[in-house]
């Protein structure tokens, strides 16, 4: 028994030994992934917004080859929303057309007013395990057009993917540490349900937006309460 459990040890190197990309593409793909992820994030800075979406809907591929389902989210929702924007700039005057129902809110932050944007949208969340992704903007520049109106046009900095919503949990922005009032900008997932007549709503979830850094900061979330806009119903 030990000398057929040898050789057939022995055939199973030789097999992998023979066929060296076995091992090595799911890295080698996870690796490309990236590289295409990040090529479409420097696009967005240099407005090239057709090159930018086709990066990050050719990045969701390749994760998802590699088995990286979290960035391979993250990049198909980038794309769509990416595509969203172009559409809104492309426009000749400001669209009067709602929101997409994927588009759950958007902020304003940093000095001067709007420098930077945090927006949470959720394309197709409903087909995975993820509840969407969290989106840090800088604004580059305004778009003027002839009839005197104006468009941001935006970079992306940083994106987090955050996980399934529970029943009764809302994004919010306007956040803050416990009993103290901070600079820092916080980003949680709070739990309305039970709290409706309360000044605040608990955090299960927060990130920091750090603008020195200009990165998305998952924090602890124990100290960090969400301002209720209407206490006991507005």
């Amino acid at each position: 028994m030990t000398k057929r459990l040898s050789i057939i040890f022995l055939s199973a190197v030789a097999l992998l030994e023979c066929f060296p990309g076995v091992l090595q593409a799911q890295p080698r793909s996870q690796t490309r992934a990236e590289e295409v992820y990040n090529q479409g994030i420097a696009k967005t800075r240099q407005e090239d917004y057709q090159g930018a979406i086709a990066d990050f809907q050719q990045a969701a591929t390749l994760f998802n080859q590699s088995g990286n389902l979290s960035n391979a989210y993250k990049s198909q929702a980038l794309g769509t929303y990416w595509q969203f924007t172009a559409e809104r700039i492309q426009r000749p005057t400001p669209s009067t057309d709602p929101l997409p129902s994927w588009y759950l809110g958007g902020s304003c932050v940093g000095i001067p007013l709007c420098k930077y944007g945090v927006a949470f949208v959720n394309p197709g969340a409903e087909r995975t395990n993820f509840g969407g992704i969290i989106i840090l903007e800088e604004n580059l520049r305004m778009l003027n057009r002839p009839d005197g109106t104006g468009e941001p046009i935006n970079a992306v900095l940083d994106v987090q993917t955050v996980p399934k919503l529970r029943r009764g949990e809302y994004w919010q922005t306007n956040c803050q540490m416990r009993e103290r009032r901070t600079q820092n900008i916080f980003v949680a997932l709070a739990q309305t349900n039970g709290y409706q007549n309360a000044n605040f709503y608990p955090a299960r979830l927060a990130w920091r937006i750090n603008l020195t850094s200009k990165k998305i900061e998952s924090i602890p979330a124990t100290n960090i309460q969400c301002e209720n806009p209407c206490p006991g119903g507005c």
